[in-house]
């Protein structure tokens, strides 16, 4: 019974952690879906056999139950039918959003030990993400393009691991070298601190080298956050931006990284395909601030005359002409906007200051140095996800989504078990 036990918990720990391992390999979805199905059946049979859910995340969830409702409505009432809701296509690009998300409810479910999975989270996600990173820097200075460089006349030779584009590449990385960054700032041991240095250098390299100017600035953010909420000390917090600066500025001119942080400034190429994609989502939001034209009616062949409602208040976009395809506005803010309305983002940003909110309040009070670390982590990963949804629609992106629900929903979960070891030890 003793091993039965022992191989049912490695079961339930190591599902928890698997969909890490396939956040760089999504020129095969199929991996990250079947590990997130894994682990959303698990979740309902533990959830039928105890109906029970971490009072941590009730007000959370709910919240999130509303967002769903909304959006599923705004999609039925722009005239797309229930049958294209299901189909693989919608929720692998349109809908996206439903499938990631859904892991906040999956976890909520306490059928582990948060802090064992958290353990196991990150050493997998440290492990796969230092690998995938040392074989690019490997093809990158040997000016290989076989498994994850490409070349690209604008951005030159640049790395997206097993992933379609290097933004999605960037985007993980971001979180994950702020995964490290945490690690490394808080850890004791000094064989360990050692060990965590090289990750985040190893995880930085393959951070520079995905060439992704918005995941640059949202690590760079995410960092200035995470460097001040460890120290509280404006000496240690200017010593420890320097030293970071200076280790990292010898590694942005060799990988030519620097070239893409100048295209930053550059209002050219790119960004100005990106101002047209702006400018169509504002007309789209101009047309129907409140509830938007409909979810997922925003990369639709538009015919703004079958708009049909009040202008400037509740204009549907309903003619059946649906392109479903990875198509988006590059600002994820817009996109909500200009799809769901005011309303939409509001319920989506109030979910995410939620999230926050409960996160940064345990970390300023707990004095474990494990939860510390993973609440930095969840308060980072929240920052940086907000930084760069401004230039890409990261609030609904598989990749960089399944990587921060699972951080976020295991903090909260480890704040409910940690509550509640507080209230044993009174007891």
């Amino acid at each position: 019974m003793l091993e039965i036990k022992k191989v049912d918990n490695f079961i339930r720990y190591f599902l928890v952690a698997v969909p890490a391992a396939f956040l760089l390999f999504n020129k095969y979805p199929y991996l990250q879906i079947f590990s997130v199905i894994l682990l959303i059946i698990i979740s309902l049979i533990f959830f039928l056999l105890k109906f029970s859910i971490i009072n941590q995340n009730k007000d959370i969830l709910f919240l999130l139950l509303i967002i769903y409702f909304y959006f599923i409505i705004s999609y039925l009432f722009s005239g797309q039918n229930l049958k294209l809701f299901f189909t693989y296509k919608f929720l692998r690009y349109d809908g996206n959003f439903f499938f990631c998300y859904i892991l906040f409810f999956v976890l909520s479910v306490p059928f582990f030990n948060y802090r064992k999975a958290l353990n196991i989270y990150f050493k997998i996600s440290f492990f796969i993400f230092t690998l995938v990173s040392l074989f690019g820097i490997t093809e990158y200075l040997f000016g290989k393009t076989l498994y994850t460089i490409q070349s690209d006349p604008y951005a030159g030779k640049f790395f997206h691991a097993f992933n379609v584009t290097h933004n999605a590449t960037g985007s993980v990385y971001s979180i994950i070298c702020i995964f490290a960054l945490v690690f490394f700032l808080r850890e004791k041991n000094l064989y360990k601190k050692i060990i965590y240095i090289f990750v985040l250098a190893s995880c930085m390299l393959g951070l520079f080298i995905t060439k992704s100017r918005g995941s640059y600035v949202g690590f760079a953010m995410a960092l200035i956050f995470v460097l001040w909420m460890n120290y509280r000390s404006v000496k240690k917090f200017f010593i420890s931006i320097s030293i970071i600066i200076g280790a990292s500025v010898p590694f942005i001119y060799i990988t030519g990284a620097y070239k893409r942080i100048l295209q930053i400034f550059d209002f050219k190429a790119t960004t100005l395909v990106r101002f047209d994609l702006w400018e169509r989502a504002w007309n789209l939001f101009s047309s129907s601030p409140i509830f938007g034209v409909g979810f997922g009616r925003y990369n639709d062949n538009f015919d703004y005359t079958r708009l049909q409602g009040i202008r400037g208040f509740f204009n549907l976009y309903i003619d059946p002409n649906f392109i479903i395809n990875d198509a988006h506005a590059h600002n994820a803010y817009l996109q909500f906007l200009s799809e769901t309305g005011i309303f939409g983002l509001f319920l989506l940003l109030l979910f995410w200051f939620l999230c926050f909110y409960k996160i940064n309040r345990a970390c300023i009070n707990t004095k474990d140095e494990f939860s510390k670390k993973v609440y930095l982590c969840g308060l980072g990963s929240i920052i940086n996800l907000l930084i760069i949804s401004l230039t890409e629609n990261y609030l609904s992106a598989t990749t960089v989504m399944v990587c921060v629900s699972i951080i976020i929903a295991l903090s909260l979960g480890l704040i409910w078990q940690d509550n509640k070891l507080k209230i044993n030890n009174i007891d």
